[in-house]
């Protein structure tokens, strides 16, 4: 109730994906010594959670004055841009509603990875592109809602005014769960939780009525594909492609406005691009492993 009040003195927002973030950082233990990444950081509703539970916290964000938390002070920070942080420097990595503006998304992803330390976690957070609305809004009109124009370069486009001339963009680049698992994953980084996120009633009622016919095609799709690619190895096929199936039939995943994911830094880029070698190696029948 206390946290409530903290929010509403700061006119924080508490709908939407906003109350999720909080719930979640508020369960975590006292977080004292451990310093947090938060980009992009607004106006801090994010890092002022972080911050009442001890941590250090280090707010980027294209416009750092709008940050309004007492005691903080956020720098610029572009996610097109290296990071200005050094390796294996953070225990956390907050993105709330970030990614969907990057064109270069695996590139992010990336430097999460570098400035995190071994075992540290991604608070990821994200618009989603696979509920059951947003596929049949998408196969209308190629949009996440059907009452929405599809992007175009006059609702996509935004600019840093005052600072530069370059392009910065809106919600041009939403993923689907599938395209976001598997760049997190080539990134070296593992899904630890998919925490539930609000509810979209139209969702709900669409997911349940196609529900059969999805889990038909899902596992239909399955079988034949592994039937076509019986040289990759069967654990393989098990750990990689079933773990997309479930994530393909998963209500979180039908029926969830946003995606918020926490993942672990399982791999460093380095490590991970000798297991992407290993995996291939596996794949085309040798067993290789890259040193």
């Amino acid at each position: 109730m206390v946290a409530s009040t903290d929010n509403e003195k700061l006119q924080f927002p508490v709908t939407g994906i906003n109350r999720f973030v909080y719930d979640y950082i508020r369960s975590l233990p006292d977080l004292t010594g451990k310093v947090v990444l938060d980009i992009p950081a607004g106006d801090g509703r994010a890092s002022h959670e972080f911050q009442k539970k001890g941590a250090t916290v280090r707010p980027l964000d294209l416009f750092p004055e709008f940050l309004k938390v007492p005691g903080l002070t956020a720098k610029f920070g572009d996610m097109g841009d290296p990071l200005p942080l050094p390796a294996d420097s953070v225990d956390f990595v907050v993105c709330q509603e970030g990614i969907e503006h990057v064109p270069d998304q695996l590139g992010l992803l990336n430097e999460f990875n570098r400035v995190l330390k071994p075992g540290g976690t991604l608070l990821l957070t994200t618009p989603s592109m696979s509920h059951a609305r947003a596929r049949v809004s998408h196969m209308l009109f190629e949009t996440d809602l059907w009452r929405r124009m599809p992007p175009t370069e006059r609702d996509s486009v935004w600019f840093s005014e005052g600072r530069s001339d370059r392009i910065y963009f809106g919600h041009l680049f939403l993923l689907g769960v599938h395209h976001l698992q598997t760049l997190c994953s080539i990134a070296g980084f593992e899904t630890r939780e998919r925490i539930r996120t609000q509810l979209g009633w139209t969702s709900v009622i669409l997911g349940v009525l196609l529900y059969p016919l999805l889990a038909l095609t899902t596992l239909m799709t399955y079988r034949a594909y592994s039937r076509k690619k019986k040289d990759i190895p069967a654990d393989l096929r098990k750990r990689i492609w079933w773990d997309h199936v479930k994530l393909n039939l998963s209500g979180k995943t039908l029926f969830c406005k946003h995606n918020f994911w926490a993942l672990e830094k399982r791999w460093s880029g380095e490590d991970k691009r000798r297991e992407l070698a290993r995996l291939v190696d596996r794949s085309s029948g040798t067993e290789s492993r890259v040193e």
